[in-house]
């Protein structure tokens, strides 16, 4: 392919023709990137030589079109700009189109997966830069930021609920029944809503590894604004427990004492379980609400892990946090069923297409996660199988010991337990938070095939 070839293919024609016109340049690179929000990385050559090197966010419909005006990439492209000008390492804004809500970051050298170095000496001196990087912009005094839309919250639940309600009302749209992992949540959540901070700071909503690049042994840019808003500073170390969670980078307690060493206010123990337990619904039933209104251009396989795994440490979290021990759950041996209708499994065919035959051929890094998310799908999808009649067998045992009466369905259990669980019964909601921890676990391990390189999240301890 030439160096002219714009491969623009996937861009809307005005998202295009603006790159251009702004730059007075050629696209001559367009590629997507393996992510949750739409990104792309797209070089722009001038008349005079010159190259622009960008990473271009977008949001649209899932039709295709282009969203209205005020949507996240808005919050996000102000905020950056604001911390910029505060000479906190976040890429420069290039170009920003408020009606095609699109903007072109520059492109900052790094890597993202801090997580996968082996050297564990380099990988704290990273993270400690990212905790003294947090304390600055958790210095920035809120009313200095001019930012549009950034309101100070004014009561204990503005603060300690930012964006739970949202969370709720998505989640509740997206399911027919909720699952009592997260009605619990959410109960418990507006039962113990501390109270708000000394200081109210810039909190960006998502904070920790995977969304900030490093090089060598310093953070070279932060990443990920746009749930930027002003909010309790410990919201933000709450955060960095789902983070490190998927991206494991240090026990968080110990790079919470640097946090406070570079001028952060420790946190409260209390406060701090409440976040944490915010954090990994966010994280956890967020995707669990993308999963259900999934488009197909969606990054299925991730966002399922991340909602059953992530539902694994919210159910952790959650017990810590009330108190309640809990033991393991394991999943039963696997019950023998009828033979295959093919000599080789389906899984296993997929596995030799996408591996052998496909992966081999696709240029493109993007098209290659995708191509491996067919074949991890098929492969959960084979395991889930496989272990169904004995999981759906213990379910019912143990919803019925729960409910104290038989039941014969896990809709008909769960439905009991969403009963129970709201109206509050502080005698019997430990058991369903050791029973909801178990099952996540459960779940947790049937989805192995999907879990790439973040297999065997460990929750780090407050």
């Amino acid at each position: 392919k030439g160096e002219d070839d714009s491969n623009a293919r996937g861009l809307p024609r005005e998202v295009v023709e603006w790159l251009e016109s702004s730059f007075d340049a050629q696209l001559v690179l367009c590629e997507r990137s393996v992510s949750r929000r739409e990104g792309w990385l797209v070089d722009l050559r001038g008349h005079d030589a010159r190259r622009i090197e960008g990473f271009l966010r977008l949001e649209r419909f899932v039709d295709g079109r282009l969203k209205e005006p005020n949507a996240q990439v808005l919050r996000e492209t102000d905020v950056v700009r604001a911390l910029r000008e505060r000479e906190i390492a976040v890429p420069a804004v290039l170009a920003h189109d408020v009606g095609l809500q699109a903007t072109l970051f520059e492109r900052v050298s790094g890597r993202d997966d801090v997580h996968q170095l082996e050297d564990r000496e380099r990988v704290d001196k990273i993270a400690r830069d990212f905790m003294r990087q947090l304390a600055r912009w958790h210095s920035i005094p809120v009313e200095t930021l001019a930012v549009e839309g950034l309101a100070t919250p004014k009561t204990p639940d503005e603060y300690g609920l930012a964006g739970i309600d949202d969370l709720e009302r998505g989640y509740t749209a997206s399911t027919k029944t909720p699952d009592p992992l997260a009605t619990l949540t959410f109960a418990w959540l507006r039962r113990n809503v501390p109270e708000p901070p000394d200081r109210p700071v810039l909190v960006q909503g998502d904070t920790g590894p995977g969304n900030f690049l490093y090089e060598g042994d310093r953070v070279s840019a932060i990443l990920d604004w746009e749930c930027a808003h002003i909010g309790d500073p410990v919201e933000d170390l709450g955060h960095l427990y789902s983070r490190g969670f998927f991206h494991p980078w240090g026990e968080t307690g110990a790079l919470i004492d640097v946090y406070v060493e570079a001028g952060g206010s420790a946190p409260p123990s209390a406060k701090l379980h409440f976040h944490r337990v915010a954090s990994f619904a966010k994280a956890a039933l967020g995707s669990t609400m993308a999963v259900n209104f999934w488009s197909l251009d969606g990054p299925l396989a991730m966002l399922m892990y991340f909602s059953l795994s992530g539902e694994r440490g919210l159910a952790e979290s959650l017990a810590a946090a009330m108190g309640v021990e809990f033991e393991d759950g394991t999943l039963p041996e696997p019950l023998s069923g009828d033979s295959a209708p093919l000599d080789r499994p389906l899984d296993a065919i997929a596995a030799h297409i996408v591996d052998s035959e496909l992966t081999p051929v696709l240029e493109s890094p993007y098209l290659r996660h995708r191509a491996a998310e067919l074949r991890d799908l098929s492969r959960y999808h084979a395991r889930r199988e496989r272990y169904r009649p004995g999981v759906v067998a213990q379910e019912i045992q143990e919803l019925s010991q729960i409910l104290g009466t038989p039941i014969t369905t896990i809709e008909e259990g769960l439905a009991g337990l969403n009963e129970r669980i709201r109206s509050w019964d502080d005698t019997s909601v430990g058991d369903i938070a050791r029973y909801l921890v178990r099952r996540a676990q459960r779940a947790e391990a049937l989805a192995s095939p999907l879990a790439g390189r973040y297999a065997n999240p460990v929750l780090s301890p407050i």
